[in-house]
């Protein structure tokens, strides 16, 4: 790779934003793209009234956390904050202790933080990829606008979307063809009170037909307000994938009011449907076209997971940097 080489990143999640401080302190020219209004992918934060909650993954747990930190050199890892939630199961009983770190005042922060300096372009859409000899990489949003010209690009963005993108490199888009996908309902919750039986309590998880796991968002460092998220199970989630939203907030709804034993009257709440949150086949033989000027990163690449973003853009920026 050459000083001051120019590379668009499709895609502002953790990965895609590892790869952009990676680049840009190694000197290129990034310029990262992404179709939502902010940051983060499964960082990311939601309105909900006059809070923001996150959206996604809860935190970093410690391998995650040192991960980041062996891939970022000390000034470049931005402040992360502990948390250690009180856990139990979803019958009230203890389960091992949770450590967890994050940004405050939300998740995002971290993304945010790694694209300081690069060019960010929200809102944007990028349909293909198109080349040039004139011209080399040239990405056109779904509007038929030219977005730039660049030496190489990174897909940041999960398999399915990658594919779409990857009509130039036949070859890589079949390896990524085989990723399997598994969509996860959310549902961010504000209350007007904290519920009794969740007094003392922040954190719930075990077996249940339909809840992974449910969080007191508000506990988090920086955050505020009587604030629940509650993931449902990967396996209810794919049965359940095509319902209504309504539907689907009535039943986590249902279930939540289950667990405090009384009915949850929320202030104010939001239903989110992630598409492609988990991969069932996280692992690719190649993520790179032959003259690794298309390359794809994500954690669907690299073992799923937050592991997996920071895994895969450790491998990405060591290819391209070769």
């Amino acid at each position: 790779m050459k000083q001051g080489e120019r590379v668009a990143i499709i895609g502002a999640g953790l990965a895609g934003a590892l790869v952009a401080e990676g680049l840009h302190r190694f000197g290129a020219q990034v310029t990262v793209f992404d179709k939502s209004r902010g940051t983060g992918g499964r960082l990311a934060a939601a309105r909900l009234g006059e809070l923001s909650m996150d959206l996604g993954a809860p935190g970093l747990n410690p391998s995650q956390r040192s991960a980041l930190a062996a891939l970022l050199p000390g000034a470049s890892m931005p402040p992360l904050f502990h948390w250690q939630p009180i856990a139990v199961d979803f019958n009230l009983k203890p389960v091992a202790a949770k450590q967890l770190w994050m940004a405050q005042p939300r998740s995002s922060g971290l993304t945010r933080a790694l694209l300081n300096g690069v060019e960010l372009n929200t809102r944007v859409r990028i349909a293909r990829i198109e080349f040039s000899d004139e011209e080399g990489c040239v990405l056109v949003d779904d509007a038929g606008t030219a977005q730039g010209q660049f030496d190489r690009v990174v897909i940041a963005t999960p398999a399915p979307q990658a594919v779409s993108l990857l009509e130039c490199e036949p070859a890589l888009q079949r390896a990524v063809r085989t990723v399997e996908m598994e969509p996860c309902w959310m549902l961010l919750l504000q209350l007007e009170q904290r519920p009794d039986r969740l007094a003392q309590v922040e954190w719930l998880e075990g077996e249940h037909s339909l809840l992974q796991r449910l969080w007191r968002d508000g506990s988090k460092p920086g955050r505020s307000g009587e604030t629940w998220a509650v993931e449902a199970r990967a396996d209810w989630s794919r049965r359940h994938v095509g319902d209504t939203p309504e539907r689907v907030q009535a039943e986590l709804l249902q279930a939540f009011s289950a667990l405090c034993m009384q009915p949850a009257k929320p202030v104010q709440s939001r239903i989110h449907r992630w598409l492609y949150a988990h991969a069932r086949q996280p692992v690719l033989s190649s993520f790179c076209s032959d003259d690794a000027r298309v390359l794809v990163c994500g954690d669907w690449v690299a073992g799923g997971g937050i592991e997996g973003a920071i895994a895969s853009a450790r491998q990405l920026l060591e290819r391209i940097r070769s």
